[in-house]
């Protein structure tokens, strides 16, 4: 418990701190990597004070090409600290539009030039997505979580197909992301730390020349199927590569 609490104290200040330096780094060199720096230092002093030490296999397929959009799933809050240390300092966040309101962090999220993600509004949901494929367009990498949200009970769970039609739109490669052992030390809905132990596992390079706009189901069955093979027992998830309330 007294772990737990000393982790939030250290992700709140900081944040706070971090989130700051993000602000006025982007100020002073528009465009830069600042704000992954902040990320970067913040993620690893939070898994740090929470106990939590994460390996990971595949780095040489993570920096194979760039630039890239990778698709990791998603099952706890911990999950995009873990993933920052390991990517590069060009990659920006997909996440979603409340995290951009919160003081300093939201603040720097929005200077570094994360791109915010309104998922009630699929109108801007869209328009998100259209600046996100420019941002690759200029060189930069993206991350986002390609289930849209936490799974809630730990298992992959179903793919939004925006992320997808990022990808084909901006022709870059797909790098699929299994992350494991986190949902353990953070459950959704649950705010407190646990030490242990996490493990990321990025899969080689899917290159979209060899798809096109009718290819996307099988797009989508290729990720997931890299996502399976990486993750642990249990987490993995139905069949349906698709999230059917999506027509799109």
């Amino acid at each position: 418990m007294l772990r737990s609490l000393w982790a939030l104290f250290v992700l709140t200040v900081s944040g706070g701190i971090l989130g700051a330096y993000a602000i006025v780094g982007s100020m002073i060199r528009p465009g830069g990597h600042t704000a992954m720096r902040a990320g970067r230092m913040w993620s690893r002093l939070m898994l740090g004070a929470a106990g939590i030490d994460v390996s990971y296999d595949g780095l040489d397929d993570a920096y194979r090409h760039h630039p890239c959009v990778y698709m990791a799933n998603h099952v706890s809050m911990i999950d995009p600290f873990a993933l920052a240390p390991a990517l590069p300092l060009s990659t920006l966040y997909v996440s979603k539009k409340s995290l951009f309101r919160i003081p300093f962090i939201g603040w720097g999220m929005t200077a570094g030039g994360f791109i915010p993600i309104d998922r009630s509004d699929r109108a801007k949901a869209i328009e998100s997505l259209d600046s996100a494929a420019e941002r690759i367009r200029s060189g930069r990498a993206l991350i986002l979580f390609v289930e849209g949200t936490r799974s809630r009970d730990g298992k992959l769970g179903a793919f939004k197909k925006g992320p997808f039609h990022l990808a084909l739109r901006a022709g870059v490669p797909v790098v699929p992301v299994a992350i494991s052992g986190s949902r353990a030390l953070c459950p959704p809905g649950s705010f407190f730390l646990h030490s242990g132990d996490i493990r990321v596992r990025f899969a080689p390079p899917i290159d979209l020349t060899l798809f096109g706009p009718d290819d996307l189901p099988d797009l989508m069955a290729r990720v997931r199927e890299a996502m399976l093979e990486r993750l642990g027992a249990g987490e993995g998830g139905n069949e349906n590569p698709a999230d059917p309330s999506e027509s799109s």
